[in-house]
């Protein structure tokens, strides 16, 4: 299985995770189970962009579901996830994903 990467840069928040539920759910249904190198950014400041925070609230409400990987833990690189889907996620709600620039 090879590793896979999807860009969210320049996405509105629910636009990137609504992109990672899709990709994570859409390999499983074709069979790959691989990881995924989220590139998300770090944000502009430094301190961890709105994307960056989603994407691993997102992850973080679903363990039995995906495991990932932080970008800063393993590789120096805070701008990135690496995801291993394991069972398909929900589509995120709106409300807790506000459409809004990183």
């Amino acid at each position: 299985m090879a590793e896979f990467e999807i860009d969210l840069h320049g996405l509105r928040v629910a636009e990137a995770i609504a992109r990672l539920g899709e990709e994570c759910n859409r390999r499983l249904r074709s069979g790959d189970a691989g990881p995924i190198r989220v590139v998300h950014g770090y944000g502009s400041s430094g301190r961890g962009g709105d994307i960056r925070s989603a994407v691993r609230e997102y992850l973080d409400r679903y363990p039995e579901r995906v495991e990932y990987v932080p970008g800063e833990r393993f590789f120096n690189n805070p701008g990135m996830t690496i995801v291993y889907p394991k069972h398909p996620l929900p589509a995120p709600g709106n409300p807790r994903f506000p459409s809004r620039r990183r």
